[in-house]
């Protein structure tokens, strides 16, 4: 039976979270490179030529692309993997 992290020897200075589930300062580290790693929800605008260069993570996202003058919308579900080589998605759009 597990007792907790300080009963079963973990280094208290090591933990995420307190015996109250709030943050320890390796626990704000860890949330910090978690906003600074992230993807979150991200806006680009094409170039002249209706072209956008993005990078990913591993992951599993929604892309919407929105023609600028009729209002458009396509989404597109695009799955990053292990392995995974850089593709280009082309969206033929009628304006």
């Amino acid at each position: 039976m597990f007792v907790g992290p300080e009963q079963a020897g973990f280094n208290s200075s090591t933990l995420l979270a307190d015996a109250n589930f709030q943050n320890t300062p390796a626990g704000d580290v860890v949330d910090k490179l978690i906003r600074e790693w992230g993807t979150g929800p991200h806006t680009a605008i094409a170039d002249s030529r209706g072209i956008i260069d993005i990078s990913l993570h591993h992951g599993d996202y929604d892309v919407t692309v929105t023609h600028p003058l009729t209002q458009y919308s396509k989404t597109l579900n695009i799955s990053v993997r292990k392995g995974f080589s850089p593709d280009t998605i082309r969206v033929k759009m009628h304006a």
